[in-house]
């Protein structure tokens, strides 16, 4: 069906079968070429809550940009242990890679934007450190390489609250989920956080940030004053945090050659200003 401001949505489709069917929501633009970049968004709820239709604001800020945004569902705990919400993300991936073509998107221009609970599966599933898909899993011939990831107020350090939310138990289960000790194998991130969120205080994301600078990673990192938990629910912040993410990937994947290109002229520009 057409949305608003030339947007076509598909809901409902089914895009995995894992004991029940797995579906997501498509947001396209009408006029989209093929070959855009695509963005799947996954949504937050500590893992035990929430729906995809709870992307649909954020879907429809990245359409509007030319992207084509899929909300895919993933399992909660509760239906299914800890780690179906994380084998479901990582199924999503596979899944758009291997209908890229039909989604009108480049398999190579995939990325991931997470919110909460959804930014750690998000930047999990990234970090390729689950490894490879299991045999018999959907899609298990195909990567699950991103080429970005934008993550939302994110739980980068999971506490022994959280871990016995996810039925994990034990330092070695809950440091493998520990964000920072993945950074070095995340592909570009930027990191929002609203520096009065007691959920997941700015220090979560601040530590992950400097992590991943320190392994040799691309990150940024967009700290909100006085904002809390879920600030992109407020007047005019999903379009803010989406147009900063898109400018993200922009400069670090999709037009980077010709960043690099003129970080180069600027430093050579500097260089020639501070020799005499």
């Amino acid at each position: 069906m057409a949305g608003a401001a030339g947007i076509v949505v598909e809901r409902d489709v089914v895009y995995a079968e894992v004991g029940r069917p797995l579906r997501w929501n498509v947001f396209r633009p009408a006029a989209a070429p093929a070959g855009a970049p695509g963005v799947l968004l996954l949504h937050g709820g500590g893992w035990r809550a929430g729906d995809r239709a709870n992307m649909t604001a954020a879907c429809g800020a990245f359409a509007r940009r030319g992207w084509v945004a899929i909300a895919p569902e993933y399992r909660l705990l509760g239906e299914s242990p800890w780690p179906a919400p994380l084998d479901d993300a990582r199924t999503a991936v596979r899944a758009a890679r291997e209908r890229a073509g039909a989604l009108g998107i480049a398999a190579d221009r995939i990325f991931l934007a997470g919110y909460s609970a959804g930014a750690h599966l998000a930047l999990v599933a990234a970090s390729g450190s689950a490894g490879p898909a299991r045999e018999g899993e959907p899609y298990a011939d195909q990567p699950e390489t991103v080429a970005g990831v934008a993550a939302f107020f994110t739980p980068a350090v999971i506490s022994e609250r959280q871990g016995a939310a996810l039925g994990i138990t034990g330092p070695a289960a809950a440091a493998a989920l520990d964000l920072r000790s993945h950074a070095g194998r995340l592909p570009p991130v930027i990191l929002f956080c609203g520096d009065r969120d007691p959920m997941t205080p700015p220090e979560l994301s601040l530590d992950l940030y400097q992590a991943i600078r320190r392994a040799g990673g691309t990150a940024d990192l967009r700290l909100y004053a006085d904002l809390i938990h879920e600030f992109v629910s407020l007047p005019g912040m999903m379009e803010a945090t989406v147009e900063d993410a898109v400018a993200f990937f922009a400069r670090t994947v999709l037009h980077k050659a010709e960043l690099d290109a003129g970080l180069e002229r600027l430093r050579r520009w500097w260089e020639g200003v501070a020799a005499p």
